[in-house]
């Protein structure tokens, strides 16, 4: 029964079982994409993903369909796979949000890519292709996000501006105490205001998913006359 079913999915001949098979498929793998989406609450989530991956497959059938009906050996059944590229690339692009120095959506365009492109490989028959690539696909994007949070866990890139009443400050200790807590200093910036004796700071960092903020402060606040600060994007 299995390799009837295949057969019927790899068929070059597009019957009406072959096309409703392929479109069941495109449907369980685009919520299969689209649930490691939803767990991590992105807006592109089971509906976004399911529906990409079924028009890619409906528009690919398409493609392959009218050439094989309505002009034998004439038709491209390259022509509307081409545009469906270019417009899931627009579609990757507008889940891409960019926050002050952080970059949101990367993922989640990527894997609107990636439906979209198991999608035109169930519709043109590639059956084995299109669950190879999609459980490649969601093993990394489930295991790689622990690898990641342990090994770079400081992702998020943030200004910690720094206010003290007078100069007298000991920057090996507030770098120490930086350290301390998972922040890795890309970038600083010094400024000085003569007529209020104040130093500014302005540390650009790498903050960690896990940084325990409380904390941090009630560190920095014993190091120099510390007037005022602030954590922001």
């Amino acid at each position: 029964m299995l390799e009837n079913i295949f057969d019927i999915l790899t068929s070059p001949s597009l019957s009406f079982k072959t096309m409703a098979f392929r479109i069941v498929l495109s449907t369980i793998a685009g919520f299969v994409i689209g649930f490691e989406r939803k767990i991590h609450l992105q807006s592109a989530g089971l509906r976004t993903h399911i529906l990409i991956c079924l028009s890619a497959t409906v528009m690919m059938l398409t493609s392959l369909y009218i050439p094989q009906v309505y002009a034998p050996g004439r038709g491209d059944p390259t022509r509307i796979a081409a545009q469906i590229v270019s417009g899931v690339g627009f579609l990757g692009g507008g889940a891409i949000l960019h926050q002050g120095l952080n970059i949101r959506g990367l993922n989640s365009a990527a894997t609107v890519w990636t439906a979209a492109g198991i999608g035109m490989a169930i519709g043109c028959g590639m059956i084995v292709i299109a669950f190879l690539a999609l459980i490649i696909s969601n093993s990394l994007m489930f295991s790689l996000e622990h690898f990641e949070q342990r090994y770079f866990p400081a992702e998020h890139i943030k200004h910690l501006e720094l206010i003290y009443k007078n100069d007298m400050i000991n920057m090996k200790s507030l770098n120490q105490e930086l350290k301390k807590h998972g922040l890795i200093v890309t970038n600083v910036d010094f400024s000085k205001e003569l007529s209020e004796q104040q130093i500014r700071i302005i540390y650009t960092v790498k903050v960690p998913h896990n940084l325990d903020i409380p904390n941090l402060l009630e560190g920095i606040k014993n190091i120099g006359a510390l007037d005022k600060v602030k954590l922001k994007n």
